[in-house]
């Protein structure tokens, strides 16, 4: 399962459900007016202001409305999933167990307003944990077979907006969290910084190099806010400065990225930020085989940061006192 980040507030949830209750009559009973008044409601949410508005009319025609009390078990851990579900009011718990025992459960984060899970439908995979309604709650939900037709048909609108691992969206203790593996970076993640560092090196070498802030000398260092030019500059995949701080957290979290003072979050500010390659006074150079390999990469490493960026950066404002 994947998380989906959206936006919207009680208030605005609590405006927009008279129209979605539009989304309980079957599809092939929803007048085309349903479907405009259904359409019309879903745009007015921030949630929904970055869908296609082919994508999100479609939505509009097969999507069903959902409302569940407290504590109830939409689905457990290792079942095959039928359904995709996204969050419009109220919260759940995911819950994960490593036994084949549902009893011994530990919730490991809260799915809150904006947040969308069950991907797992597009190839049949075990759901990877339990899900609990913390309150009483409200659902947008797509069935398998309607999930598929959409991801084909909208693949390139849909990929950038599904991102690994779950969404923190509340949380209780630090406990409550999915620990963070000792900072040890993924390969994925240190590929993607390598691949990052070496396309800087060959296109806009002058961004990482030597630079002086009050009398103090920091060494091989970028600024943050050229970095997030940088990134916007190089793929069509990012849209917004926004989104291009949610990638850089991603690398900044795994320690692939690192402030000069080691501070936690990525800002879009005059800032000295470091590729962990560059932490090394004998950095090498990148070869032109490597550069070659880095032009062949450099889009999908793109579209994979995209993906991470907003669970990062949810997670980044979550932590911020």
């Amino acid at each position: 399962m994947l998380p989906f980040i959206m936006g919207g507030t009680n208030k605005q949830m609590k405006l927009l459900f008279p129209s979605l209750t539009l989304l309980k009559c079957r599809p092939l009973e929803r007048s085309s007016e349903d479907v405009d008044i259904i359409f019309t409601r879903l745009k007015e949410v921030k949630a929904f202001e970055k869908f296609h508005p082919n994508l999100l009319h479609q939505i509009c025609l097969c999507g069903y409305y959902e409302n569940l009390d407290k504590g109830i078990t939409l689905f457990r851990q290792g079942d095959i999933g039928t359904n995709w579900y996204a969050v419009l009011a109220g919260s759940l718990d995911v819950k994960v167990s490593e036994t084949s025992s549902h009893q011994d459960a530990v919730t490991i984060c809260t799915l809150g307003i904006g947040t969308a899970f069950g991907e797992s439908i597009l190839d049949n995979t075990p759901r990877h944990a339990t899900i609990v309604t913390r309150e009483s709650s409200e659902l947008l939900r797509i069935e398998q077979e309607d999930f598929k037709a959409l991801w084909e048909k909208y693949r390139q609108y849909m990929a950038g907006l599904l991102a690994p691992p779950y969404g923190v969206m509340e949380t209780g203790s630090n406990n409550d969290r999915i620990p963070d593996k000792e900072n040890v970076p993924s390969e994925k993640i240190l590929r993607a910084g390598k691949i990052l560092r070496i396309a800087i090196l060959s296109r806009a070498p002058h961004m990482i190099r030597d630079r002086k802030y009050h009398l103090k000398t920091y060494r091989q260092c970028c600024v943050g806010t050229e970095l997030v030019d940088w990134m916007i500059q190089q793929t069509s995949c990012v849209h917004s400065r926004t989104q291009a701080v949610g990638m850089w957290q991603v690398l900044l979290e795994d320690s692939v990225l690192n402030h000069v003072d080691q501070e936690r979050h990525f800002q879009d500010k005059y800032l000295f930020y470091r590729f962990l390659d560059d932490e090394h006074e004998d950095a090498p150079l990148p070869t032109e085989e490597e550069k070659k390999e880095c032009d062949e990469e450099l889009q999908d490493t793109m579209l994979l940061l995209s993906q991470m960026g907003p669970d990062a950066h949810m997670r980044m404002i979550l932590r911020k006192p």
